[in-house]
């Protein structure tokens, strides 16, 4: 009998030495480094979970709450945040095997990372099949404007609280007109980034320009752009003045397919005295590589730096729509992701920022 209990413990042993390497094995072949260089600091991760909230099932990242600067919204410690969740499963059609989606609203402590229970915060519009939330402005006490996709274009939602109550504000949408919005053909459609730039506020009005970006379905091309728009304070009525001249950003490697869903531009979020714009790449349709640019003007059109700063990881698929903020010299990098399991979750990355 003894040699019975030999041979189960070198199973047991062998057996605990795959998981083990297996485990690290799957780290490594993330290509995640330990630290990465970004101008004249490191950026060390410390952290990293794929699930972020407890909810079983869809629970994609689609924003946190920002002020009209573009920093996070905090009350007592806590913002809002929100996530996606499906409302119809995907039926057979061009555009319909994504299925039909809506928007919840929790609340978020962004340095314990704890969050509350979701509500429904952006239903459907009869015309629209997505109502997935982008970016969330907290603009007076009274007055939230979000910026969804619809999966055609941006469209805009208002409510007088930021977890509830959003209606679709009529006449604003923002849809392809431009060649480069158009590219690839039918399956063309834009879908608004995380982040805006504060052209002017006062009682009456909040202009500002709001980075959006292009995806074109069946070729997977897609870039980031601006547009400028409006909200009257009082009626509440959003207005889409221009597209910005300059559109695309500079940031579409040659020969890639794409570089879009960047994050919340203009806020306090800087590395090496730069502004920050978080997006992704795709060299080919199955690879998706995060990214980070440098500017000196918060529009990006001076951009000194692009540096890649890893992958999926985990069991992580694809990761996008990234936004960020900084607590005690840590780099909170929340975005949304698509499991191996194929579900749209929150995932976040924890970075430690060190001064070279």
């Amino acid at each position: 009998m003894q040699w019975k209990k030999r041979l189960l413990l070198l199973v047991v042993l062998v057996f605990s030495l795959c998981l083990l390497f297996s485990a690290g094995a799957a780290y490594a072949a993330n290509d995640e480094p330990e630290t990465i260089a970004v101008g004249d600091i490191k950026l060390q991760l410390i952290h990293h979970d794929e699930s972020l909230v407890p909810d079983r099932g869809h629970a994609g990242f689609c924003a946190l709450l920002f002020d009209t600067d573009g920093r996070l919204a905090l009350e007592d410690g806590r913002t809002w945040l929100y996530t996606t969740g499906l409302f119809e499963a995907p039926i057979e059609g061009l555009r319909d095997w994504y299925g039909k989606w809506v928007s919840h609203a929790r609340t978020f402590n962004p340095e314990s990372l704890v969050s509350g229970e979701k509500e429904l915060a952006l239903g459907l519009a009869p015309a629209d099949q997505w109502a997935v939330i982008h970016h969330a402005i907290k603009v007076e006490d009274d007055l939230y404007v979000v910026f969804y996709s619809t999966n055609k274009g941006v469209r805009a939602a208002v409510s007088s609280q930021p977890n509830t109550g959003f209606y679709t504000a009529p006449d604003f949408e923002i849809t392809p007109t431009e060649p480069w919005e158009l590219e690839g053909g039918e399956g063309a459609s834009l879908e608004s980034a995380g982040g805006h730039v504060k052209i002017r506020e006062n009682e009456d009005e909040f202009v500002f320009w709001l980075i959006y970006d292009s995806y074109n379905v069946n070729t997977r091309v897609g870039q980031l752009g601006w547009a400028k728009v409006r909200l009257d304070k009082h009626s509440r009525y959003l207005e889409l003045i221009e597209k910005h001249p300059n559109n695309p950003l500079d940031l579409l490697p040659q020969g890639y397919l794409a570089a879009r869903a960047g994050g919340n531009v203009g806020s306090d979020v800087k590395i090496d005295g730069k502004h920050t714009l978080f997006y992704f790449t795709r060299p080919d349709a199955a690879t998706y590589n995060l990214m980070v640019a440098l500017a000196t003007d918060e529009l990006f059109q001076n951009i000194v730096e692009t540096v890649q700063i890893g992958g999926p990881l985990g069991t992580e698929e694809i990761i996008e729509k990234f936004e960020a903020y900084i607590l005690d010299d840590i780099l909170y990098i929340i975005y949304e992701n698509r499991l191996a399991d194929k579900t749209w979750q929150t995932g976040i990355r924890l970075y430690q920022i060190i001064d070279e």
